[in-house]
């Protein structure tokens, strides 16, 4: 799971680590990163497109999580 989120553009990395190892919700998160929280759901969405975009093997647990 890790390696798949390395694979990721920074900025939606980060949202993603919010949200699902440090318990935020995406409103938080975007007041933690500093942008609007229709910026950060954005963000949330293209993470969860990205590997698939870039065919990147991210297995059961990340599909599940994202």
């Amino acid at each position: 799971m890790r390696g798949a989120l390395s694979q990721l553009n920074p900025a939606l990395r980060e949202i993603v680590q919010l949200v699902h190892w440090e318990g935020f919700t995406l409103a938080q998160a975007a007041q933690v990163v500093g942008i609007p929280a229709p910026t950060a759901r954005g963000r949330y969405a293209r993470a969860k497109d990205e590997p698939r975009k870039l065919r990147i093997p991210i297995g059961d647990v990340l599909c599940a999580v994202l």
